[in-house]
């Protein structure tokens, strides 16, 4: 997608919402999952974050299960512990991407590439360290 101060998909042209965990906590599903932003693996027990997935119900089914405007869960998706706190530190200075397609790591190196203060060497977005919960 790009670098961007406005995201395209905002609360009401998305279909569907999120919400990222900000503490890493191991990951307790039974079968490993796919960082959603660089599809790296991420076993059993090793940190992740979670993101909450929902969206407005839709359809007669789903209106009667859920009520008229009421929530759908989707599935979880979750960021391997590099790609989560990239999500939240590119998430602080108001970097909108595609959650799901765009690879944050690339996201951060465009930042870095168009925002970078010339003729500074070791300029970069300062990334918090890593957190992990218990």
């Amino acid at each position: 997608m790009g670098l961007s101060c406005e995201c395209a998909c905002d609360y009401g042209n998305c279909g569907w919402w999120y919400e990222v965990h900000t503490i890493a906590k191991p990951l307790a599903t039974k079968r490993t999952r796919k960082c959603v932003s660089c599809r790296r693996r991420i076993s059993v027990g090793d940190p992740a974050y979670r993101i909450r997935r929902w969206r407005i119900a839709t359809g007669d089914v789903e209106e009667r299960i859920h009520g008229e405007g009421g929530e759908v869960y989707l599935a979880d998706w979750y960021f391997c512990l590099e790609c989560g706190v990239l999500y939240h530190a590119l998430e602080k200075v108001n970097v909108c991407f595609d959650l799901g397609t765009d690879d944050l790591r690339d996201i951060l190196r465009e930042f870095n590439a168009e925002y970078a203060p010339k003729g500074l060497p070791g300029f970069a977005l300062k990334l918090p360290p890593l957190a992990m919960g218990r």
